[in-house]
């Protein structure tokens, strides 16, 4: 049986919408808040990078989950458009962030668009390498284009560093820098610039994971000093749209 996303995110996120269900549930939750914080801590050096404020710039959260991005770009003043394919996800961010849209979508399939629209950042942190399909990660890639416009950014996380793809579970399938430019360079996208996501957090080690549990803190601010990608584990990338029109 071929693995089917939206079933696995929809049952994920009903059991547990946390920072976990939408994060490494090897570890604890308080372990993810520490994966979090460092994210958090990495999209303020993506918006210090950006050439203009945010206010008032159009923002697609792909895979908007919990909404922990959904929050951070509206403080920004961003307009921003969540989209989801966990029924869980659009129902609870619509409650609660009144101030934005949200809508059920799923970016790989072949619908996964909004037609006539375009951004002018396209979030997809810890999204692509779920879709574990060729197919589907080239259509994601052609949606994410056909909503991007001259100078639009799209800002990824994947293991670009590696040397070929990688598929540690059913639902996960790390992909190379070759992968990406291949797929979004025929659509005029060329990577900006590469921040280090993790390379001590988001991994085990040779002892029990609850030991590691209690690491995190450590692991965070080594992370914090580290300035090297490293095959194993996860960056952020910024890419930019640099051809006119969608």
């Amino acid at each position: 049986m071929s693995f089917d996303p939206v079933d696995y995110w929809n049952k994920r996120l009903d059991r547990e919408f946390t920072l976990r269900g939408v994060g490494h549930t090897t570890f604890s939750n308080r372990y993810n808040r520490w994966l979090y914080a460092r994210k958090d801590r990495m999209l303020k050096k993506v918006f210090a990078g950006l050439p203009q404020s945010l206010k008032g710039q159009r923002v697609l959260d792909i895979g908007c989950g919990t909404g922990f991005f959904v929050r951070r770009y509206l403080d920004q003043g961003a307009n921003l458009t969540g989209v989801d394919i966990s029924r869980k996800s659009i129902a609870e961010l619509g409650r609660k962030h009144p101030d934005a849209e949200f809508r059920e979508l799923n970016i790989s399939a072949p619908e996964g668009s909004l037609p006539g629209r375009v951004f002018d950042i396209i979030n997809m942190w810890d999204v692509m390498y779920h879709i574990v399909d060729n197919e589907g990660f080239e259509r994601a890639c052609a949606h994410i284009a056909s909503m991007s416009t001259e100078g639009t950014r799209f800002v990824v996380t994947d293991q670009f560093e590696s040397d070929g793809v990688i598929r540690p579970a059913e639902h996960v399938a790390f992909r190379t820098r070759r992968e990406y430019e291949a797929a979004l360079g025929k659509f005029g996208f060329v990577e900006e610039r590469t921040y280090p996501l993790y390379r001590f957090l988001n991994r085990s080690f040779p002892w029990p994971d609850a030991f590691t549990n209690l690491l995190a803190p450590l692991c965070y601010l080594l992370d914090n000093l580290n300035r090297k990608s490293v095959p194993y584990n996860l960056c952020v990338s910024v890419w930019v749209c640099r051809k006119k029109g969608a």
